[in-house]
């Protein structure tokens, strides 16, 4: 018989730091479905499983008779280097487990008493990671020989199970493509997944204390954190290991508690403030005196768990967390509520120095957008299933330009006159795998992130938008603030998306500007109910679909800008203070005057590229002269300005196939409608004659 290899998780403490991967030698004995009897006849259970699968965790304690039972939460997907998110993702499982395991349905009270007695003894346990470094997913069962049930007599004693499967339902219910090897009695496979088991639950895990009674759903108990109990129960403290490198963020299967993690992780931050950060391996230690500094910010800032947010609609009914939203609006706070925007659109006449009528113009197009978010998904469903263009119904829109020009105080008013109060998604989750899950848990409810930046948003952004594949019938529209100039996005970007650019800005030396515009915009947003945004709903879904669900047929040619912009003007006009006029910037937008001034940039470039006084037929370098050529427009360019240039003019327009170092070739047929004019060469008169 061939010696058998030594296996590389004899010592725990090793595995958080070894790169070499396990290969296990094994030979298929036949092929079968999946069903519950797997599981059954056994007596202890052990799970390795990194997703969230708390639901079917529950099913197994209610329908199997495990004398043990022990199961590791956790996943790297969901972890990153920030220490706040790691001891705010455990803190969201144990609720979790408290809620679903303590209140199952099903269940008789007896055997629920039962179940809560054995969690106290220990026969039950629970672990949760806090360290990022398996991906496996493993399930040990064994049976003691004095086993008597029925199904003992048909099992082997110990079987190990380990595949892509996940430990919830989804994943063995064969709905997707999952896979799953057991080894019946097998003693190699055994000891060596058992000792991999074994290693990550000790070298990478807390246990997760729970409650004999489940946590209401209004409180967050934030002081019974696995490793926060951990760190007040050991002289020494508990160590969270943070890796110094994220790695890259492909996965996402926790939307409800990305959403659920916004509302511990600021509180946990700012306990963790005066903490020593991590060492140069990684590791964070918690010791007894944080875990009191971040219980005693969390009270203090009164961070009750309030319910998911989302916004769900239901024919002509709106659910806002959890809530019924009330469509109905007093006409006295409406009035109250317009002119209350009115002054919040005059501040701009204040001390802003540009073009502040073009920027009060763009900001009323963004506020039409953004006010008309949570029934876009309606008119881009339609349009994904006729095959309609859905670039007219952008999901994403960026606020971005200089400095100090209003982005923050407009989203926020915004956010203010719609939902009570603003809801900012922490800038550092905007990831690809986390705007996914926002995607799917916000439902219709605007996803916001201030500030972000441009190596973040090229990083992320860019494969997020172009993604028309969209699996939920409800979904969000995501809007953000960037510092940025308008060279920093690519044209199939802008075409996607809602892009309102500008430099006009309140400048940074003028203090005494700035405070009474401060101000004035929190005496605003004070002011302001939710009654505008209530009626413009109402009104939105009566002119979208009168006696029909606003997903018919036909919706695919709405023009979502026209719509909002027309409903906002018709409501302010209707309740205007008596003497005065509509203002200017509140005007009727639509897609194609907005898509007119979107692209205004690198029209004016073009325009400029190829002035007749550019045309050379000898296209003489360097200057910047054009020619044609059959069906192209060739530009020459100076090699310092050709990367600058070419970035600037939108993909489609282009001709790669003679486009060179030194020229840039265009499509002339798609230039001239592009440009709204023809381009042809002076006449030959002309020539001789400059």
């Amino acid at each position: 018989m061939a010696q058998q290899p030594e296996l590389l998780f004899e010592d725990p403490e090793s595995i958080t730091r070894r790169d070499v991967l396990n290969v296990v030698h094994a030979e298929a004995k036949s092929v079968g479905d999946f069903s519950p009897s797997y599981f059954s006849g056994f007596d202890t259970f052990r799970a390795l499983t990194y997703t969230s699968s708390i639901p079917m965790v529950a099913g197994l304690l209610r329908d199997h008779e495990f004398r043990d039972f022990e199961c590791i939460f956790g996943h790297s997907g969901i972890l990153s280097r920030e220490t706040e998110e790691i001891l705010a993702f455990q803190s969201v499982v144990r609720d979790d487990l408290e809620r679903r395991i303590l209140r199952m349905r099903g269940i008789a009270d007896e055997r629920r008493e039962l179940l809560v007695n054995r969690i106290a003894d220990g026969s039950v346990r629970f672990f949760v990671v806090k360290d990022a470094i398996a991906h496996a997913k493993i399930y040990l069962l064994s049976r003691t020989a004095d086993a008597t049930s029925t199904e003992a007599s048909t099992c082997p004693e110990r079987r190990a199970i380990t595949g892509s499967a996940n430990l919830s339902e989804r994943a063995f219910s064969g709905r997707q493509a999952e896979t799953l090897i057991v080894f019946d009695d097998d003693r190699v496979a055994w000891k060596h997944y058992v000792s991999q088991y074994e290693a990550v639950r000790d070298a990478s895990t807390t246990r997760v204390p729970l409650a004999r009674e489940a946590n209401p759903a209004e409180q967050i108990r934030i002081e019974r954190t696995p490793a926060l109990v951990e760190a007040e129960q050991s002289p020494d403290g508990s160590v969270l290991f943070v890796p110094a490198h994220q790695e890259d963020e492909s996965e996402f299967s926790f939307p409800a508690v990305v959403t659920r993690m916004q509302t511990i992780k600021p509180a946990i931050r700012r306990g963790l403030a005066g903490a020593s950060r991590p060492d140069r391996r990684g590791n964070f230690r918690i010791k007894p005196s944080t875990v009191k500094e971040i219980v005693r910010v969390v009270r203090s800032r009164d961070m009750e768990a309030s319910p998911p947010i989302y916004l769900s609609r239901d024919g002509d009914s709106f659910t806002l967390s959890d809530a019924p939203w009330n469509l109905d609006a007093d006409p006295v706070q409406v009035a109250g509520d317009v002119a209350a925007w009115l002054g919040f659109f005059a501040n701009y006449e204040q001390g802003f120095v540009g073009d502040v009528p073009r920027l009060q113009r763009d900001y009323f197009t963004f506020m039409s957008w953004f006010y008309f978010a949570p029934l876009m998904c309606d008119l881009r469903n339609v349009a994904l299933r006729t095959n309609a263009f859905s670039f007219d119904q952008p999901l994403f829109a960026v606020l971005y330009g200089s400095s100090n020009c209003g982005k923050t105080s407009l989203v926020e008013a915004l956010m203010a006159s719609m939902f009570s109060h603003p809801r900012i998604v922490d800038t550092q989750d905007f990831t690809s795998a986390r705007l996914r899950g926002l995607q799917q848990s916000y439902k219709r409810f605007p996803v916001v992130f201030d500030d972000v930046t441009r190596d973040r948003f090229n990083r992320h952004a860019d494969e997020f938008i172009k993604d028309e594949t969209i699996a939920f019938p409800e979904y969000p529209c995501f809007a953000l603030s960037m510092n940025a100039d308008a060279r920093s996005f690519k044209a199939e970007i802008v075409k996607r998306c809602l892009m309102i650019y500008t430099r006009t800005s309140l400048p940074g030396d003028n203090t005494v500007a700035r405070r009474k515009l401060q101000r004035s915009v929190a005496e605003i947003r004070n002011r302001m109910t939710t009654a505008l945004y209530r009626e413009y709903l109402r009104r939105s879904l009566s002119k979208l679909n009168p006696g029909v669900d606003v997903t018919s047929e036909g919706t695919e040619s709405t023009d979502a800008l026209l719509l909002s912009s027309s409903i906002l003007c018709e409501i302010f006009r209707e309740n205007l203070p008596s003497g005065t006029e509509l203002p200017r910037w509140c005007a009727t937008m639509t897609l194609a005057e907005y898509q007119q001034r979107a692209f205004e940039r690198p029209r004016q470039l073009l325009a400029n590229l190829l002035g007749t006084e550019r045309y050379s037929p000898e296209r003489r370098p360097p200057e910047q002269c054009w020619t044609v050529a059959g069906d192209a427009l060739v530009v020459a360019v100076a090699p310092i300005e050709f990367a600058r240039t070419r970035a600037d003019i939108p993909d489609w327009l282009l001709d790669d196939t003679a486009t060179t170092s030194g020229q840039i070739a265009l499509n002339r047929q798609l230039m001239e409608e592009f440009l709204g004019r023809r381009v042809r060469p002076p006449r030959r008169w002309a020539w001789w004659r400059r």
